[in-house]
């Protein structure tokens, strides 16, 4: 195969080609001071994206232990439920934690149980917020807008503490009425509240 050139080539196309065909590295270095040989480097090295190493069974027992470790390791960050508990609703998501003067959206993983709701970060098997469902007095979706003008809607829930829990999923509204739902289901009230800006100073 006679090399080529192409003058218009990118850094972009250099990457998929690596990627796509691969490349092979086989050099052998001698490092000399003063005619003198002093340090000896035999390279051998194949490059390429994982479908095509595996395509040619380079590093296939080393795929199948990492994708074995992951299966296993996700397992352990799997949310653990108190003895008799169902898991009703899970979605990813985010929670709104404001504490002194840290405030942010947390990542994680939202679960809806029939006894609580929970929102679990997998990462650090942290659990950033927890209630039980009766200990819920009102719930309001809200709308914010967010980056370039775009709105999005966030759960909004206020405790029987006088909390107010703020919650964003990939499915809110899937997961405001799976709540109201269950809430019904075990003889629960609550206020659907149009507004919650009288109770932000105690938004958790």
């Amino acid at each position: 195969m006679e090399p080529t050139r192409n003058s218009h080539a990118t850094l972009v196309d250099l990457l998929d080609r690596v990627l796509d065909k691969g490349l092979v590295i086989h050099a052998d270095l001698i490092i000399s001071v003063a005619g003198v040989p002093l340090i000896g480097v035999n390279l051998r090295a194949a490059l390429a994206g994982m479908e095509t190493m595996l395509k040619y069974g380079v590093m296939t027992e080393w795929d199948e232990r990492t994708r074995a470790w992951e299966r296993e390791h996700r397992k352990k960050k799997e949310i653990s439920a108190v003895p008799g508990e169902e898991i009703i609703l899970e979605m990813l998501g985010s929670y709104y934690y404001s504490e002194g003067i840290y405030t942010a959206w947390r990542m994680g993983r939202i679960y809806l149980t029939d006894k609580r709701l929970i929102v679990y970060y997998p990462s650090f098997e942290e659990v950033l917020f927890e209630t039980p469902l009766e200990k819920i007095k009102g719930v309001a979706l809200e709308t914010e807008e967010y980056f370039t003008a775009k709105e999005r809607g966030n759960l909004c829930l206020l405790l029987k503490s006088g909390d107010v829990v703020r919650l964003h999923a990939l499915d809110t509204l899937k997961l405001k009425e799976a709540l109201e739902q269950r809430m019904s289901s075990m003889g629960l009230t609550w206020q659907e509240i149009p507004s919650l800006a009288a109770h932000d100073g105690a938004v958790r």
